[in-house]
């Protein structure tokens, strides 16, 4: 554990993995629709995992759906719940790659992906607030957490069933060790500059440009920085 993780009791166990169901009505307005998605209701199978380590830490993630697909999403997360609740918090945040592998070799669940579809999307909610919930406990954004890996750790989060016939663990090591000397100065340049981000365009939305405008300033008003 680093200097700066949580310190959470060895004995500290996930108790919960709860998914929220939120629905946006955005094909009220046809908001987000498109020619394939013509009234989408933009919603999310939200995750939360909660432990009882009593540092009031809870990983959170989302899968996205456009509305009805909430309800198989959300099933699929809570499918997941047996493998899930009971882990003991050190494990899962030590070893997040492990964990993941562990997710999508159900021998049951298995016959719905894992690598593919709704269970999938689901195993990506459940690792995602895993992470969440490690950088937390680090007291760092996913990013930084990410970033500040050794080159060994990074290769370890990675399941290479399917790359390596195009990269092997060792490559991927190699790569990572070539890198490892201008680390801190990417990590300083992305805390004065920040990075690209994707976005779509505003026309996309099927918004006006006033009205555009006006949502990005009440957004700031209501505490929203990031515009």
């Amino acid at each position: 554990m680093s200097s700066t993780e949580s310190p959470v009791s060895a004995s500290a166990r996930i108790t919960a993995l709860d998914v929220l169901d939120v629905r946006f009505p955005t094909s009220e307005h046809l908001d987000g629709s498109d020619a394939m998605n013509p009234e989408p209701d933009y919603s999310a199978a939200y995750v939360v995992l909660r432990t009882d380590a009593g540092d009031g830490l809870e990983g959170h993630a989302l899968a996205f759906t456009t509305g009805r697909g909430n309800d198989v999403q959300a099933a699929a997360i809570a499918a997941l719940a047996p493998h899930v609740v009971g882990l003991s918090v050190e494990e899962v945040c030590g070893d997040l790659g492990a964990f993941s592998r562990s997710l999508v070799h159900d021998p049951q669940l298995r016959w719905l992906g894992p690598e593919k579809g709704a269970i999938h999307m689901a195993t990506g909610a459940v690792v995602n607030a895993a992470w969440d919930l490690a950088a937390k406990r680090a007291g760092q954004p996913v990013w930084r957490f990410l970033g500040e890996m050794s080159p060994e750790d990074l290769v370890a989060q990675v399941d290479f069933r399917w790359l390596s016939d195009a990269l092997t663990p060792e490559d991927a090591l190699e790569i990572l060790r070539r890198a490892e000397p201008g680390r801190q100065e990417r990590i300083a340049r992305l805390l004065e500059r920040g990075y690209p981000a994707y976005t779509t365009t505003p026309g996309w939305l099927g918004y006006s440009d006033e009205k555009l405008a006006r949502l990005a300033r009440e957004a700031v008003a209501d505490g929203f920085t990031q515009i």
